[in-house]
């Protein structure tokens, strides 16, 4: 499934992002090292496994912190946050 991932802010010590599905639970990313730069700008990603319904955005580093974020199973989902 291809979804576009937007962040409309993002704290100023996080700079790079993993990217969970809670098909598993969150326990293994399908993206690492995302950049915030391409989430700020609107991040697309084909790795986003079938059925998915919540994808979680976790800072790495310093700051930790995570969004999880609603999504629909159409072909193309654009998420704004």
């Amino acid at each position: 499934m291809t979804v576009e991932i937007t962040l409309t802010t993002a704290g100023a010590d996080a700079t790079l992002f993993d990217l969970y599905s809670d098909i598993d639970g969150f326990t293994t990313p399908f993206e690492t090292d995302v950049p915030v730069a391409s989430l700020l700008a609107g991040y697309s990603s084909a790795l986003v496994p079938d059925f998915t319904t919540i994808i979680r955005v976790q800072a790495k580093g310093d700051c930790v912190n995570y969004i999880d974020l609603e999504c629909t199973t159409t072909t193309t989902t654009t998420i704004v946050v």
